[in-house]
């Protein structure tokens, strides 16, 4: 006997959970791509990839609903189902 639907849900939980964390800090990770490739960044104040760092005000709450999202899911996809 297989459980393949709450495997399925515990994949897809576990999918929600990284993509979570990958949305809270891809503007982190962009500006420091970004001042790497273009080294005039890191001594100009207006520079644009430094200004990327600041959308983590918006990503990190979204990714914390996403991730709580994916917590929730997988805790309940774990749990044994009554017939």
């Amino acid at each position: 006997m297989t459980d393949k639907p709450a495997r399925s849900r515990k994949k897809a939980a576990v999918i929600l959970l990284c993509v979570a964390i990958i949305v809270a800090v891809a503007p982190m990770i962009v500006a420091m791509i970004a001042v790497r490739i273009s080294p005039e960044c890191t001594v100009e104040p207006n520079c644009a990839a430094g200004a990327l760092a600041y959308f983590i005000v918006i990503t990190v709450p979204i990714g914390a609903v996403v991730f709580i999202t994916g917590l929730v899911m997988l805790l309940t996809a774990k749990r044994p189902k009554s017939k």
